[in-house]
C-alpha cells in the first residue's frame, strides 16, 4: 500500500508544472511583466480539417471563459503557439493578417497598418518556424505586445489596442477556429 501511494505521489509531482495539449507539454503557469499567469486553456489549430498546425495556449492572471473580458482585460496575458509543423514565417504572418482583417473593422485595420508592418519585419527576420518552435505574444498593459520567437525577444509592438486586436485572431467573433477558441477559454 505504501509503495502504491509513493508511486501515485511521484506521478503527481511529475505532472505539476506542465499540461499536455495535443502531445505538447505546456507550462501550467508563466510570468509576464512580473505577473504570474495561469494556463486558461489550450488546443490544437487544425487547418482544412486535417492538418495540425500548432498548439495554442492562453495564459491569464485570472481564469475566464468570457472572450470579450479576456480581449479587453487591462492585465498581462500571453498567447503561446507551439508549432506542430514547419511553416514559413511569412505564411504564419499572413494568417495573422487574415485573422486581424476578419476581426477588425476596415478603419481599425487601416489604423494598425504601421504596426502590422513592424510585425511583418519580425517574421521576415525569422524566415521559418519549425516543429517545436514556440512563439509567445505577451500582452503588457501600457506597453504593447512583446513578441518572442524561439526563446528570443524580437520586439514590442506598441499599443493595448493592437494587443487586443491580436487576441481577436483566436477569441474574436470570427476566430481562426471555433473549436480552438472554446478550448482556449477553458472548454474541454
Amino acid at each position: 500500500m505504501k509503495k502504491a501511494v509513493a508511486v501515485m505521489l511521484m506521478a503527481a509531482s511529475m505532472a505539476v508544472g506542465a499540461a499536455e495539449i495535443g502531445g505538447v507539454k505546456v507550462d501550467d503557469g508563466v510570468k509576464v511583466a512580473n505577473s504570474d499567469l495561469a494556463l486558461n486553456g489550450g488546443g490544437v489549430r487544425v487547418k482544412y480539417g486535417v492538418a495540425k498546425v500548432y498548439v495554442g495556449a492562453l495564459y491569464l492572471a485570472q481564469k475566464s471563459g468570457d472572450a470579450n473580458a479576456v480581449i479587453n482585460a487591462a492585465t498581462p496575458r500571453r498567447m503561446q503557439i507551439t508549432m506542430l509543423r514547419n511553416v514559413d514565417a511569412e505564411d504564419l504572418h499572413a494568417s495573422f493578417i487574415d485573422g486581424l482583417e476578419d476581426n477588425t473593422s476596415s478603419a481599425e485595420f487601416a489604423k494598425f497598418k504601421p504596426r502590422i508592418q513592424e510585425m511583418n519585419a519580425i517574421f521576415q527576420a525569422v524566415k521559418k518556424v519549425n516543429t517545436g518552435d514556440v512563439i509567445a505574444l505577451d500582452f503588457i498593459p501600457g506597453k504593447g505586445t512583446q513578441i518572442t520567437v524561439k526563446g528570443q525577444v524580437k520586439d514590442v509592438i506598441a499599443g493595448d489596442d493592437f494587443a487586443s486586436a491580436l487576441l481577436k485572431i483566436w477569441l474574436g467573433s470570427d476566430p481562426v477556429s471555433g473549436d480552438l477558441k472554446k478550448q482556449l477559454l477553458g472548454a474541454k
